[in-house]
């Protein structure tokens, strides 16, 4: 099923995140890291986001990135970067996703999370790695994806990245594989699909590389054999900045239920 047009709206939808930039640079949007929460920490707000630093010292950004408009909350697990979607009136039968609430370790759109490393060169990262644990059981239409952005330059963290978007699936409800070439890296094999995604005068490589048995939990998934397999189809090119790991829920509709209960990323240069 192609999702250009998912890509391109869910872009349109970041671009117009009201004062997202402004708000992280003045540090009133996201409150300080690693604050006692007494009490669980619901974010509703369209595009809202909150700094949390997990057990053993790494800071991560939990946002609801919900550029459907429908009404939807997460929830987050207190000292962990996780959350579950409480809430999801999402309703796309369609090419377009709703939402897509999630992790990041890096920095996307102006916000950037303390000590990743990222960006940095593609050629200067020597390991990259993701752990995920999440639920993968809920009633409609959703993908738990893995996303890794790539910019032509580094400044590509503050708006439209215009290099590569790598997002890999591993598991997915009401989503049948179709039409993907079969590879294998390391021990696992992998469905993939690519395409140019754009908005407006902006484009980029969009890679989907789908795990061909969907799984819950990855531990220390190492990326840079992935990267570097993309790099050989020339959809990645080693100059490019890498600028994020995120973690999250493509959600078309229902989705509720859906949840991350650890995620933590690492990168060495």
């Amino acid at each position: 099923m192609p999702r250009r047009h998912t890509l391109s709206r869910r872009m349109l939808a970041r671009c117009l995140a009201p004062l997202l930039v402004l708000g992280v640079i003045s540090g009133l949007a996201i409150p300080a890291a690693g604050a006692p929460a007494r009490r669980p920490i619901t974010i509703c707000r369209q595009h809202g986001h909150h700094a949390v630093t997990a057990r053993g010292g790494a800071h991560y950004v939990v946002k609801n990135d919900n550029y459907g408009g429908n009404a939807e909350c997460i929830t987050l697990r207190r000292h962990r970067a996780g959350f579950i979607v409480s809430r999801s009136a999402a309703k796309s039968y369609g090419p377009e996703a709703m939402a897509y609430p999630f992790v990041i370790y890096g920095c996307s759109w102006g916000v950037c999370t303390r000590a990743s490393g990222l960006p940095a060169p593609a050629y200067h990262v020597r390991r990259a790695t993701a752990s995920w644990s999440f639920t993968g059981r809920a009633r409609g239409r959703w993908s738990a994806a893995i996303d890794v952005w790539f910019g032509r330059h580094r400044s590509a963290w503050r708006h439209q990245a215009q290099g590569a978007e790598l997002m890999i699936w591993l598991n997915a409800g009401d989503f049948p594989a179709r039409g993907a070439a079969v590879i294998r890296i390391g021990h696992r094999r992998w469905l993939v699909r690519h395409w140019v995604a754009h908005i407006g005068a902006a484009h980029w490589n969009y890679v989907q590389i789908r795990a061909s048995r969907p799984v819950r939990s990855v531990r220390r998934l190492a990326l840079m054999p992935i990267i570097r397999r993309v790099e050989r189809m020339g959809l990645i090119r080693p100059h490019w900045w890498m600028l994020n790991i995120e973690s999250g829920f493509e959600i078309w509709h229902g989705g509720r239920g859906l949840a991350t209960h650890s995620f933590a990323a690492s990168v060495r240069h």
